[in-house]
């Protein structure tokens, strides 16, 4: 109803429905740039894009440029193209990178593959070098990768949720919420989902912004 106020009134000023239209988008897409956070960030979309073509330019100068590859494996995961990240992150000029960074991505990058029992691997090595590695990110993986067995282990599912304690932030609490939800234990995933929304609450204003889409969709997914 909002949005058709806003249209008619930008049509009446302009007198061209098409502006109007455009208008409207404007706007919104500002709200959502500054308020909730639901559509992509064109500008970082367009920074990413520029840094592969960097990358690539410098893998094509220096073929054995391990930082340039590994910066081109990160930069499809971000853009969920987990394949294309697997075949460089499995380049041979990266079997010698000992990092948290470089466990952490491989790791994650196997488990949205689907080789689970690989990407597990490399995720436990990526928390053994740095345990904070991922912010949480990765003890969600592993629950889910816990819970995907046919005898799921209680006792590591619990000791996986006290971790996730100490990065107990709304997003990490919404999707560890959503997990429980897509295995069907709904009075769990309302609990989360009650945790996340309090979480949000606590927020400084500085970084509301941040994670007001995990709060808003925590709010819708505790009532669906």
């Amino acid at each position: 109803m909002k949005g058709f106020i806003i249209y008619f009134l930008l049509s009446s000023i302009t007198g061209n429905p098409l502006m109007a239209f455009l208008g409207v988008i404007i706007i919104y897409s500002l709200i959502d740039r500054f308020y909730l956070g639901f559509l992509p960030d064109f500008t970082r979309i367009f920074r990413r894009n520029r840094q592969m073509k960097n990358s690539l330019k410098e893998l094509q100068v220096n073929p054995q440029n391990a930082s340039a590859t590994f910066s081109i494996g990160i930069l499809y995961f971000e853009k969920k193209k987990y394949e294309e990240a697997l075949k460089y992150l499995e380049h041979p000029k990266l079997k010698d990178n000992e990092t948290a960074n470089f466990y952490y991505y491989m790791g994650m990058t196997l488990m949205k593959l689907k080789r689970s029992d690989e990407g597990k691997d490399y995720i436990m090595k990526a928390l053994e070098v740095n345990p904070r590695i991922g912010y949480g990110l990765p003890y969600i993986a592993l629950i889910d990768h816990e819970m995907e067995k046919y005898a799921p282990d209680r006792h590591i599912i619990n000791d996986l949720e006290e971790k996730i304690e100490k990065f107990a932030n709304t997003e990490n609490l919404y999707k560890l919420g959503r997990l429980y939800k897509k295995l069907g234990n709904k009075e769990k995933a309302k609990n989360l989902f009650s945790k996340a929304m309090v979480e949000y609450s606590y927020c400084p204003k500085g970084i509301r912004r941040i994670h007001r889409k995990w709060a808003i969709l925590s709010r819708v997914y505790k009532i669906v």
